[in-house]
């Protein structure tokens, strides 16, 4: 079989900018401020639908995601050691976690802003199933902006990453946004049991956000899915998403093999949307899309590129964030 052609963006996908139906920023975080010990700022974001902007926790400012106009904070240097620095799996994959990214900031646009997505009938019927309740893992979820957007616009989201993320800044940013514990809400709003299953981090319960469900659950990619959650939990997903899952050459495979569990286990039909941002440095470290792709297409299955939009990132230049649907 010949080698397939080096992948090109449709240029009618191409979206130039963020929506204007989320507002981002970020700030300093004050000394006196309960979630210092996790971070120096805080990154916001307000959502369309949404009463109340969702706040999180970062270690440090975001890269390439404020859009002109939106307040920026300055990185600066506390002379803190990190606390993290010894933690084992503590790898600089896990590392860059601790910030956002583009990807987040255009995956959590295409599920919950129907006037930006309303020339694309695949992104609006996701962004209905969301609404309704449907079943979210997300893989790498970092300091937990995505999942706990998804949460909020009504999705049921178990947020997954290494431990050293999970316990110090998921499970700290959902407490942060959430309105309730299963202990406290009516039994019309009672949490989907699978959920409750697949929050194996320690002392941690899944909280009521907005109008959907959100928990940690720890997973690392390089373990076998089914060791780490249950059949009964995988099972129920609809969904899987990541956002810049596939930066490193070395996560690709661990990444699909995770999803591939999923769509073999799962009885609901699950689908794979991954947001991906092509870099130009270090090409012996960083990942191609065409190498992602190439992944992709040897395990038999099949992609789309719903949307795309050129993003200039810090010190790497004018780069594309791709938003791709895989599915089996």
């Amino acid at each position: 079989m010949p080698p397939a052609a080096p992948f090109k963006a449709d240029p009618a996908r191409h979206c130039p900018g963020a929506s204007s139906d989320i507002v981002c920023g970020e700030e300093h975080v004050s000394q006196d401020d309960d979630m210092h010990e996790h971070g120096n700022y805080i990154f916001h974001m307000t959502l369309p639908d949404v009463s109340r902007r969702l706040d999180f926790s970062s270690r440090d400012p975001s890269c390439g995601v404020l859009v002109e106009g939106e307040d920026a904070a300055e990185k600066t240097v506390d002379g803190r050691v990190d606390p993290f620095l010894f933690e084992p799996d503590y790898y600089l994959e896990a590392k860059t976690g601790f910030q956002v990214w583009p990807g987040s900031r255009l995956l959590v646009e295409a599920l919950t802003c129907p006037k930006a997505y309303a020339n694309c009938p695949k992104m609006l019927e996701w962004q209905r199933r969301l609404t309704e309740g449907a079943n979210v893992v997300e893989l790498g979820g970092g300091i937990g902006v995505v999942g706990t957007c998804l949460a909020a616009a009504g999705g049921n989201v178990a947020i997954t990453d290494l431990a050293t993320l999970v316990n110090n800044a998921v499970i700290p940013n959902i407490v942060r946004n959430s309105e309730a514990s299963i202990a406290n809400v009516t039994e019309d709003e009672c949490c989907p049991q699978w959920m409750r299953d697949a929050s194996t981090a320690k002392d941690s319960e899944p909280c009521k956000i907005g109008r959907g469900w959100a928990g940690g659950a720890i997973i690392d990619w390089m373990i076998p899915l089914d060791s780490q959650l249950s059949r009964e939990v995988i099972s129920n997903i609809d969904v899987v998403v990541g956002s810049d899952c596939f930066w490193m050459k070395k996560l690709i495979e661990p990444v699909l093999s995770v999803v591939a569990d999923v769509f073999a286990s799962s009885e609901r039909h699950p689908k794979f949307l991954a947001t991906y941002q092509r870099r130009e440095a270090s090409p012996a470290l960083f990942s191609t899309v065409d190498e992602v792709l190439g992944a992709v297409r040897s395990r038999g299955w099949t992609f789309e590129c719903h949307t795309w939009r050129s993003k200039e990132i810090e010190e790497d230049g004018d780069n594309e964030v791709f938003l791709f649907e895989i599915s089996p």
